[in-house]
Protein backbone atom coordinates (compact mmCIF):
# COMPACT_ATOMS: atom_id res chain seq x y z
CA UNK A 1 0.00 0.00 0.00
CA UNK A 2 2.46 2.52 0.42
CA UNK A 3 4.15 1.85 -2.78
CA UNK A 4 0.94 2.66 -4.29
CA UNK A 5 0.62 5.83 -2.27
CA UNK A 6 3.94 6.96 -3.35
CA UNK A 7 3.51 6.30 -7.84
CA UNK A 8 0.27 8.33 -7.16
CA UNK A 9 2.22 10.89 -5.32
CA UNK A 10 4.57 10.96 -8.11
CA UNK A 11 1.94 11.21 -10.95
CA UNK A 12 0.54 14.32 -9.07
CA UNK A 13 3.97 16.13 -8.75
CA UNK A 14 4.53 15.55 -11.80
CA UNK A 15 1.13 17.15 -13.36
CA UNK A 16 2.07 19.60 -10.65
CA UNK A 17 5.24 20.50 -12.11
CA UNK A 18 4.36 20.42 -15.82
CA UNK A 19 1.53 23.22 -14.78
CA UNK A 20 3.43 25.54 -13.02
CA UNK A 21 5.88 25.10 -15.87
CA UNK A 22 3.43 26.76 -18.16
CA UNK A 23 1.80 28.73 -15.79
CA UNK A 24 5.37 30.55 -15.66
CA UNK A 25 6.08 30.63 -19.50
CA UNK A 26 3.14 32.14 -19.98
CA UNK A 27 3.99 35.01 -17.13
CA UNK A 28 7.45 35.60 -18.69
CA UNK A 29 5.09 36.85 -22.74
CA UNK A 30 4.29 40.59 -22.33
CA UNK A 31 0.72 41.07 -21.89
CA UNK A 32 -1.14 41.81 -25.46
CA UNK A 33 1.32 40.20 -27.25
CA UNK A 34 -1.35 37.74 -28.93
CA UNK A 35 -3.35 40.75 -30.01
CA UNK A 36 -0.35 42.68 -31.10
CA UNK A 37 0.90 39.56 -33.89
CA UNK A 38 -2.90 39.57 -34.54
CA UNK A 39 -2.91 43.10 -35.52
CA UNK A 40 0.28 42.94 -37.40
CA UNK A 41 -0.55 39.30 -39.86
CA UNK A 42 -4.23 40.69 -40.53
CA UNK A 43 -3.37 43.22 -42.81
CA UNK A 44 -0.51 41.26 -44.76
CA UNK A 45 -3.31 38.39 -44.96
CA UNK A 46 -5.54 40.95 -46.54
CA UNK A 47 -3.36 42.35 -48.43
CA UNK A 48 -2.14 38.83 -50.26
CA UNK A 49 -6.16 37.86 -50.64
CA UNK A 50 -6.47 41.34 -52.44
CA UNK A 51 -3.83 40.99 -54.73
CA UNK A 52 -4.74 37.07 -55.78
CA UNK A 53 -8.57 39.22 -56.43
CA UNK A 54 -7.26 41.40 -58.53
CA UNK A 55 -5.15 39.10 -60.28
CA UNK A 56 -8.16 36.92 -61.60
CA UNK A 57 -10.17 40.37 -62.46
CA UNK A 58 -6.78 41.52 -64.23
CA UNK A 59 -7.13 37.81 -65.93
CA UNK A 60 -10.76 38.15 -66.51
CA UNK A 61 -9.99 42.02 -68.50
CA UNK A 62 -7.20 40.51 -70.68
CA UNK A 63 -9.37 37.51 -71.86
CA UNK A 64 -12.41 39.77 -72.39
CA UNK A 65 -10.15 42.18 -74.65
CA UNK A 66 -8.44 39.55 -76.36
CA UNK A 67 -11.73 37.68 -77.42
CA UNK A 68 -12.89 41.16 -78.59
CA UNK A 69 -9.94 41.76 -80.92
CA UNK A 70 -10.06 38.69 -82.52
CA UNK A 71 -13.68 38.86 -83.08
CA UNK A 72 -13.92 42.84 -84.23
CA UNK A 73 -10.84 41.59 -86.30
CA UNK A 74 -12.72 38.38 -87.72
CA UNK A 75 -15.71 40.42 -88.84
CA UNK A 76 -13.52 42.70 -91.54
CA UNK A 77 -11.09 40.32 -93.31
CA UNK A 78 -13.80 39.85 -95.92
CA UNK A 79 -13.62 43.56 -97.03
CA UNK A 80 -11.54 42.79 -100.28
CA UNK A 81 -12.61 46.26 -101.60
CA UNK A 82 -12.64 48.50 -98.56
CA UNK A 83 -9.58 51.09 -98.22
CA UNK A 84 -6.81 50.37 -95.69
CA UNK A 85 -7.61 53.18 -93.72
CA UNK A 86 -11.95 52.50 -93.85
CA UNK A 87 -11.06 48.54 -92.86
CA UNK A 88 -9.50 50.33 -89.57
CA UNK A 89 -11.72 52.26 -88.01
CA UNK A 90 -14.38 49.61 -88.92
CA UNK A 91 -11.95 47.51 -86.61
CA UNK A 92 -11.87 49.66 -84.00
CA UNK A 93 -15.53 50.46 -84.32
CA UNK A 94 -16.49 46.95 -84.00
CA UNK A 95 -14.16 46.23 -80.86
CA UNK A 96 -15.67 48.54 -79.02
CA UNK A 97 -19.22 47.45 -79.83
CA UNK A 98 -17.69 43.79 -78.58
CA UNK A 99 -15.73 45.22 -75.45
CA UNK A 100 -18.93 46.64 -74.36
CA UNK A 101 -21.58 43.27 -75.71
CA UNK A 102 -19.61 41.00 -73.77
CA UNK A 103 -19.56 42.95 -70.31
CA UNK A 104 -15.56 43.89 -70.40
CA UNK A 105 -15.14 45.47 -66.32
CA UNK A 106 -13.36 49.12 -67.61
CA UNK A 107 -13.12 50.67 -63.74
CA UNK A 108 -9.90 48.95 -63.57
CA UNK A 109 -8.74 50.65 -66.90
CA UNK A 110 -6.85 53.84 -67.00
CA UNK A 111 -9.21 56.01 -68.72
CA UNK A 112 -11.86 53.80 -69.12
CA UNK A 113 -13.06 53.02 -72.79
CA UNK A 114 -10.71 55.82 -73.86
CA UNK A 115 -7.75 54.40 -72.28
CA UNK A 116 -6.93 51.89 -75.22
CA UNK A 117 -3.90 52.15 -77.66
CA UNK A 118 -3.93 51.22 -81.53
CA UNK A 119 -0.22 52.91 -81.83
CA UNK A 120 0.67 49.40 -83.74
CA UNK A 121 -2.61 48.58 -85.49
CA UNK A 122 -1.52 47.85 -89.52
CA UNK A 123 -3.64 47.06 -92.24
CA UNK A 124 -2.22 46.89 -95.72
CA UNK A 125 -3.51 44.97 -99.00
CA UNK A 126 -2.91 41.49 -97.36
CA UNK A 127 -3.13 41.39 -93.64
CA UNK A 128 -4.94 43.49 -90.68
CA UNK A 129 -2.57 44.06 -87.51
CA UNK A 130 -4.47 44.70 -84.60
CA UNK A 131 -2.46 45.75 -81.52
CA UNK A 132 -3.95 47.36 -78.15
CA UNK A 133 -2.51 49.05 -75.59
CA UNK A 134 -3.87 49.87 -72.01
CA UNK A 135 -3.34 50.74 -68.61
CA UNK A 136 -4.38 48.81 -65.62
CA UNK A 137 -4.36 50.32 -62.48
CA UNK A 138 -3.60 48.16 -59.16
CA UNK A 139 -5.48 48.69 -56.12
CA UNK A 140 -2.07 48.44 -53.79
CA UNK A 141 1.35 49.47 -54.82
CA UNK A 142 4.02 46.81 -55.24
CA UNK A 143 7.30 47.94 -55.56
CA UNK A 144 7.04 51.25 -56.01
CA UNK A 145 4.51 50.64 -58.93
CA UNK A 146 0.52 51.15 -58.91
CA UNK A 147 -0.05 50.44 -63.14
CA UNK A 148 0.28 47.50 -64.88
CA UNK A 149 0.78 47.84 -68.50
CA UNK A 150 -0.75 44.93 -70.73
CA UNK A 151 -1.44 44.72 -74.65
CA UNK A 152 -3.29 42.31 -76.93
CA UNK A 153 -2.33 41.48 -80.87
CA UNK A 154 -3.95 40.13 -83.20
CA UNK A 155 -3.27 38.81 -86.74
CA UNK A 156 -5.16 37.86 -89.93
CA UNK A 157 -5.31 37.73 -93.28
CA UNK A 158 -7.42 39.77 -95.69
CA UNK A 159 -9.53 38.13 -98.30
CA UNK A 160 -7.91 38.53 -101.50
CA UNK A 161 -9.30 36.09 -103.56
CA UNK A 162 -10.78 37.45 -107.04
CA UNK A 163 -14.76 36.38 -107.93
CA UNK A 164 -14.90 32.94 -109.47
CA UNK A 165 -16.64 31.80 -112.94
CA UNK A 166 -19.29 29.44 -113.35
CA UNK A 167 -19.38 26.77 -115.83
CA UNK A 168 -20.25 28.85 -118.97
CA UNK A 169 -17.67 31.30 -118.10
CA UNK A 170 -19.65 33.97 -116.48
CA UNK A 171 -17.97 36.16 -113.35
CA UNK A 172 -20.42 35.21 -110.52
CA UNK A 173 -21.73 38.23 -108.26
CA UNK A 174 -21.16 37.84 -104.47
CA UNK A 175 -23.64 39.70 -102.41
CA UNK A 176 -24.30 39.76 -98.39
CA UNK A 177 -27.62 38.91 -96.81
CA UNK A 178 -28.70 38.40 -93.30
CA UNK A 179 -31.51 36.18 -91.84
CA UNK A 180 -34.28 38.04 -91.47
CA UNK A 181 -33.15 40.96 -93.96
CA UNK A 182 -35.94 40.86 -97.58
CA UNK A 183 -32.75 42.53 -99.89
CA UNK A 184 -29.58 41.53 -100.54
CA UNK A 185 -26.26 43.86 -100.08
CA UNK A 186 -23.59 44.34 -102.67
CA UNK A 187 -21.19 45.63 -100.31
CA UNK A 188 -20.48 44.27 -96.69
CA UNK A 189 -20.29 47.58 -95.02
CA UNK A 190 -23.44 48.90 -95.89
CA UNK A 191 -24.58 50.85 -93.00
CA UNK A 192 -27.70 48.16 -92.87
CA UNK A 193 -24.66 45.74 -92.25
CA UNK A 194 -22.26 47.64 -90.05
CA UNK A 195 -24.79 48.93 -87.06
CA UNK A 196 -23.51 52.70 -85.00
CA UNK A 197 -24.75 51.36 -81.61
CA UNK A 198 -25.68 54.29 -79.30
CA UNK A 199 -26.01 54.72 -75.56
CA UNK A 200 -28.22 57.71 -74.37
CA UNK A 201 -30.28 58.39 -71.94
CA UNK A 202 -34.09 57.07 -71.03
CA UNK A 203 -35.17 60.51 -70.13
CA UNK A 204 -34.67 62.40 -73.65
CA UNK A 205 -36.41 59.15 -76.05
CA UNK A 206 -39.39 61.13 -75.57
CA UNK A 207 -37.56 63.89 -77.45
CA UNK A 208 -37.31 60.84 -80.46
CA UNK A 209 -40.22 60.04 -81.72
CA UNK A 210 -38.29 58.01 -84.48
CA UNK A 211 -37.60 55.58 -82.34
CA UNK A 212 -40.34 52.63 -81.07
CA UNK A 213 -39.67 50.40 -78.41
CA UNK A 214 -38.22 46.88 -79.20
CA UNK A 215 -40.49 43.99 -79.54
CA UNK A 216 -37.36 41.96 -78.02
CA UNK A 217 -35.81 43.51 -75.14
CA UNK A 218 -38.16 46.21 -73.80
CA UNK A 219 -41.38 44.29 -73.53
CA UNK A 220 -42.37 43.10 -69.93
CA UNK A 221 -38.82 44.95 -69.06
CA UNK A 222 -37.92 47.15 -66.17
CA UNK A 223 -36.75 50.51 -67.99
CA UNK A 224 -33.29 51.43 -66.99
CA UNK A 225 -31.23 54.61 -66.65
CA UNK A 226 -29.43 54.04 -70.73
CA UNK A 227 -31.16 52.92 -73.86
CA UNK A 228 -29.42 51.62 -76.72
CA UNK A 229 -30.43 53.15 -80.60
CA UNK A 230 -28.54 53.09 -84.09
CA UNK A 231 -28.41 55.42 -86.70
CA UNK A 232 -29.96 52.85 -89.31
CA UNK A 233 -33.02 51.23 -86.96
CA UNK A 234 -36.25 52.84 -85.63
CA UNK A 235 -36.37 50.88 -82.55
CA UNK A 236 -34.48 51.60 -78.96
CA UNK A 237 -33.47 48.55 -77.00
CA UNK A 238 -33.03 48.29 -73.06
CA UNK A 239 -30.21 45.85 -73.40
CA UNK A 240 -26.80 45.91 -75.46
CA UNK A 241 -27.02 42.04 -75.97
CA UNK A 242 -30.71 42.83 -77.99
CA UNK A 243 -30.68 40.63 -81.07
CA UNK A 244 -31.99 43.33 -82.73
CA UNK A 245 -28.60 45.01 -82.32
CA UNK A 246 -26.67 42.72 -83.77
CA UNK A 247 -26.17 41.08 -87.87
CA UNK A 248 -25.71 37.54 -88.57
CA UNK A 249 -24.30 37.96 -92.06
CA UNK A 250 -23.76 35.69 -94.69
CA UNK A 251 -21.70 35.82 -98.01
CA UNK A 252 -23.55 34.05 -101.02
CA UNK A 253 -23.86 34.29 -104.91
CA UNK A 254 -26.16 36.44 -106.47
CA UNK A 255 -28.22 33.77 -108.22
CA UNK A 256 -29.19 32.30 -104.84
CA UNK A 257 -30.75 35.47 -103.15
CA UNK A 258 -34.14 34.04 -104.02
CA UNK A 259 -35.17 37.15 -106.26
CA UNK A 260 -34.62 39.47 -103.69
CA UNK A 261 -34.31 43.06 -104.61
CA UNK A 262 -31.42 44.99 -103.53
CA UNK A 263 -30.75 47.13 -101.10
CA UNK A 264 -31.47 50.95 -101.57
CA UNK A 265 -28.40 52.19 -100.02
CA UNK A 266 -25.73 49.59 -101.43
CA UNK A 267 -27.43 48.32 -104.54
CA UNK A 268 -30.27 50.83 -105.95
CA UNK A 269 -29.82 52.70 -109.16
Amino acid sequence: MPQIIGKENEKISLRHYSFKRMEALCHTLPKGSLTLEAALSLPVFLFAVGMVLYLFLMLQIQYTVGNSLDQAVAENVLLRNASESKVKNLTKAAFYQKLVSQGCPLSPIELGMAGFSWKNTKVDGSHIVAQVTYTLKMPFGYFGKRKVKLSNRCKMRRWTGKQGANGIGKKQQWVYITPTDTVYHETRSCTHLMLSVKQIPTASLKGLKQYGACGHCTKGKKKGSVAYVTDEGDCYHYTIHCSGLKRTVYMIRKEEAGGKPACSRCGGK
